[in-house]
């Protein structure tokens, strides 16, 4: 049977939290359930999904065994949800494609959006490959995810990493911390990391006036503005609404 084979261990310390399996691979994720991630269709499109869906689960499972997976957008417009096309390089193809099942055979089969389709702890999601009549007990390929689910309630890390110490025309001379001293335009260039979710954007602030949003890295505006002092500010947001800012003084010179 092309299904996942089922290991019964019982002399186990420390317990599997996944395993890769001749036609499929199972294993545990955690979501934020108060976050949302970044997906990318295949028209260029990028959609904000919230975590602790069927997609978000399929997400973190494919950065745990290492595969990847294509969203297709086309019916979005019409329908507001989006299509996994392939998954693993496997592609829907004629009467079979993938699907997915939330806490089969208990459940019935979902009619909406993995985008859509918002998950509960310790649910059990199945992504199957197959035809129209498969289902989990039965597919040719098996992704089964089992779900946890958390808050993300930490601030994300944010630094403005240049200007810091004495810049002609976007060129370093002299470094040093917290100030800046410039001479001509400079870019003005920020990064931010998070431990729980992805970052949403970096806000660039000129004494408390927003001049730049960037939502991808590198994060960086161009600072164009005439003499004088100014309060620079980074303010870093992660997909979970938490916030973090890092600020320094620029003298702008010539």
């Amino acid at each position: 049977m092309k299904i996942f084979v089922v290991f019964i261990m019982a002399m186990i310390i420390t317990p599997i939290t996944a395993c890769f399996c001749e036609n499929g691979w199972e294993g545990d994720v955690t979501l934020i359930k108060n976050a949302k991630f970044r997906v990318y269709a295949k028209s260029g499109r990028e959609y904000k999904i919230n975590h602790a869906t069927a997609l978000g689960a399929l997400n973190e499972a494919s950065k745990i065994a290492g595969f990847s997976y294509t969203i297709d957008d086309s019916w979005y417009a019409q329908y507001g949800s989006l299509l996994v096309d392939s998954i693993w390089g496997i592609k829907n193809e004629g009467m079979k494609g993938w699907q997915y099942w939330v806490n089969y055979p208990d459940e019935p089969l979902p009619w909406i959006g993995a985008d859509k389709y918002e998950v509960k702890e310790n649910d059990t999601v199945d992504w199957f490959y197959g035809d129209f009549s498969s289902n989990p007990s039965n597919c040719e390929i098996l992704i089964r995810i089992h779900v946890h689910l958390s808050l993300d309630f930490s601030s994300p890390d944010v630094e403005i990493i240049k200007p810091k110490g004495f810049y002609i025309f976007d060129r370093e001379i002299i470094s040093f911390q917290n100030i800046a001293i410039v001479i001509g335009k400079i870019t003005v260039e920020a990064r931010a990391s998070d431990l729980e979710c992805e970052i949403e954007k970096i806000e660039f602030y000129l004494n408390n006036n927003l001049m730049h949003t960037d939502e991808k890295e590198p994060y960086e505006w161009l600072f164009e503005e005439g003499k004088g002092k100014y309060n620079l500010k980074a303010i870093a947001y992660d997909m979970a609404g938490n916030e973090a800012s890092d600020e320094i003084i620029l003298f702008k010179v010539m």
